[in-house]
């Protein structure tokens, strides 16, 4: 056999191999060609966290660094900014993913999205919101935030009394909410991560020595309460705090002052009684700079018939800067200056401990 190879066949041979291997290059990156925008991204994975400690100090209950979440909502929308649009919502199966037995501290839960219309290249909002066992009554929660019908604005995602609830559910309904902003961009999975904190404040007093009469008149409560009306809605996505504290909506509760009050305690009827109690309550700015509005908090010793017979104005702790980064626990000085604060979301005021008791004086 003949193993010389003619030099024109040579040629034809190698050409033959070139023009294959460029072919076969072709096709591999037609394997790995991005998606252009537009087309249709892959599916979205989320971690959610839900921190049991506030900002500052313990939990409104005294019991330590818990949270109470019960059930979780996702709302998705596309765009981000206040004129994004609520396009779908899903339940994401909080408490059935430990059991039914939801965990009372920080706690974790991955999750797949349902949705997965999601569009490569687009920005989209995950605004995710959690709730206790009341706070879906007290604020129509999920449903109030809808994804059909007339669908709900990220500027409006607010967390709102309902018309048939009292301002008074507000005290014990815990409510969290939390976002992140993702852009997909390929086929395949999207991570993100929700970080969700409160969005209300505790608040939260201990007393002792409260007296059982004042003059001739009879102790009946002790009453706590803001220089304002309550609020009745709060952001579902936190606000600007810092330099100027906007996180809040201007939403009184009540058209009377009912609201204003916090909690009352009824009078134990023995001096060396501790007493204590908390609420929960929607962000509200600091006082105008007024002589009618010389406090943020106020304790009132109330008679039988509804008189005060004494009062002391609550201020932040000393050590603490009475600006919008603040709201750590609270100690009672009655001095004839302004002590104004903003209540702010994810924080614990103390007015007093259970350790060392505000002192309401006893008998007098």
């Amino acid at each position: 056999m003949n193993k010389k190879i003619n030099r024109t066949n040579f040629l034809l041979l190698t050409a033959s191999c070139l023009l294959f291997m460029f072919t076969a290059c072709q096709k591999d990156d037609n394997l790995f060609e991005k998606p252009a925008p537009g087309e249709q991204a892959g599916e979205i994975s989320l971690l959610f966290n839900i921190a049991g400690e506030p900002e500052t100090r313990s939990a409104v209950d005294s019991t330590g660094n818990t949270q109470h979440v019960q059930y979780v909502q996702l709302y998705i929308f596309q765009g981000t900014g206040d004129n994004a649009t609520c396009i779908a919502s899903e339940n994401i199966g909080w408490a059935e993913h430990f059991g039914n037995i939801p965990p009372t501290n920080n706690a974790q839960m991955k999750y797949k999205v349902k949705y997965n219309n999601f569009i490569i290249g687009n920005p989209y909002t995950f605004l995710a919101v959690g709730l206790d066992d009341q706070s879906g009554t007290t604020y129509g929660l999920p449903a109030a935030i809808m994804a059909s019908g007339t669908p709900t604005t990220l500027g409006n995602a607010n967390a709102t009394l309902t018309s048939g609830a009292s301002w008074t559910a507000i005290s014990k309904s815990e409510l969290f909410a939390g976002y992140s902003i993702i852009t997909p961009t390929m086929y395949s999975l999207n991570n993100g991560r929700i970080d969700m904190y409160r969005r209300v404040a505790g608040i939260t007093g201990w007393f002792t020595h409260v007296p059982t009469t004042v003059g001739l008149k009879t102790v009946s409560s002790i009453r706590v309460s803001l220089y304002t009306q309550q609020n009745k809605s709060v952001p579902l996505i936190k606000r600007q705090q810092k330099p100027l504290f906007q996180d809040y909506i201007t939403s009184p509760a009540t058209a009377n002052t009912d609201s204003k009050v916090l909690f009352t305690i009824p009078a134990p009827g023995n001096t060396g009684t501790t007493v204590s109690q908390g609420v929960y309550v929607l962000p509200t700015p600091t006082p105008p700079a007024a002589d009618s509005y010389n406090y943020t908090i106020l304790i009132e010793v109330v008679a039988t018939d509804g008189s005060t017979v004494s009062s002391k104005r609550v201020k932040l702790t000393q050590g603490d800067i009475l600006d919008s980064s603040t709201g750590q626990g609270t100690g009672v000085i009655d001095q004839e200056s302004d002590y104004r604060f903003p209540i702010i979301a994810n924080h614990f005021y103390s007015i007093g401990t259970a350790t060392s008791p505000i002192d309401l004086g006893g008998n007098i």
